[in-house]
Parts: structure tokens; sequence; C-alpha cells
């Protein structure tokens, strides 16, 4: 498994040198991918204008310049600013607060919580314990603590894992908290339990030329 990530992080990587441009693959992933997490959402009913992911690219090319020191971003952060960007990244803000000050409390919480593996860790056992009707919360929690090196081997990825649980906690529910860490930590999983439906975009921009799509869990 470990070998499989790293060949996954180094293809993505790759990918974001030699396109000056952002890949024409990874956009339309992040169309397809975002649109079905946005469903049943406010998000739902808001056109794409293209600007979004013009934005989360160069948000995404920012918090890695800050939090790593280049800007070879990988396909998780891409998806995850082109995310937020839908819900609006202006003035490069993250639900409002400046990318930098967010960054610092990512790296704040995973001190707090014994850096990369044991963030992920109690990230996982704090999903568990929330009381969620479709039982989501447990199955993704039971899901993706098989492998943590999923979310903690890479620095890149256990900072998008804090900054989600982040996001997370400042919903005011613990359903809205549960769906948030979800529908953002499948960014990094590539599996997830999204209310009754188990998603897998583990292989969604994978293929040159084939039209992504997100698939059901096996």
């Amino acid at each position: 498994m470990k070998i499989l990530i790293m060949f996954l992080l180094i293809t993505f990587a790759a990918t974001g040198r030699v396109f000056a441009q952002i890949p024409a693959e990874w956009q339309a992933a992040a169309q397809v991918v975002i649109a079905d997490l946005e469903r049943d959402t406010p998000l739902a009913a808001r056109p794409w204008t293209g600007a979004e992911l013009t934005q989360g690219w160069h948000m995404a090319r920012a918090w890695r310049k800050h939090n790593n020191g280049n800007v070879e971003i990988i396909l998780a952060e891409y998806l995850t600013f082109v995310a937020l960007c839908r819900q609006g990244c202006a003035g490069n803000t993250i639900e409002g607060k400046g990318y930098i000050a967010v960054a610092e409390q990512v790296k704040a919480l995973k001190a707090q919580n014994g850096e990369a593996y044991g963030l992920a860790t109690s990230a996982h056992a704090w999903l568990a314990a929330l009381p969620d009707p479709t039982g989501a919360a447990a199955k993704n929690a039971a899901m993706w603590n098989k492998d943590l090196d999923m979310a903690a081997a890479d620095f890149a990825t256990s900072n998008l894992y804090a900054l989600y649980w982040l996001l997370a906690l400042a919903r005011p529910t613990p359903t809205e908290q549960a769906n948030t860490f979800a529908r953002f930590a499948i960014f990094v999983q590539g599996k997830a339990w999204i209310g009754t439906r188990c998603l897998d975009i583990s292989k969604v921009a994978l293929v040159i030329g084939a039209p992504p799509r997100v698939e059901t869990c096996k």
C-alpha cells in the first residue's frame, strides 16, 4: 500500500510540474466529483463558472508553497481547494479566514494530536463517536482506520486531513460535522460513505483522455 501511495503522489506531483496550466483531467475530475458531493446541498443549484477551477488551482499552490516550500500539488489538494472555492475563497481565504492563519491552526492541531499518525487516529475516533443517523460516520472511521498511511504517510495529505477536521469542527451539529469531514476526507482517502452511498473516486483522474467517473465502492 505504501508503494501505491507513493506512486500516486509522485504521479500527481509530476503532472503538476509538467503542466504550466491546470491539467484538463484534473479540471474534469473536480467538476464531476464535487458536483456529486454537492448533491442534495444548496451548492447543487449553483452553476460552474470555471473561476472556481482556476481559483482552486492558485489556492492549492499557495497552500502548498506555504506548508511544503514548493508548488508541486497533488490531486487531493486541488480537489480540496476547488471545493472550498465553490463556497467562496476571495482574497485567498478558507471559509473567511486567511489561508496562512488556517495553516497555523493546522500545524497546532497536528502538534496537539501527536503529528500525522496521531492526528489521523484521533480524528477517526472523534468521527466514530459522532451520533450520525445514517451510520456513515462510524463506517468511514472503521474503513479509514484500517490504513492510516492514506492520511498520514505524506506531509501534504496529513495537512489536508487536519484542515478537514478543523472545517468539520466548525460546523454546529454532529450530523453536519460528520458530513463535512466525509465530503473532504474522500479527496485523500479515495473512498467514503456519503450518507447511505459509498463513493470511490480513487481512479477518477488516473487515465488520460478517459472521462472521469465516480464509482460505487466494491
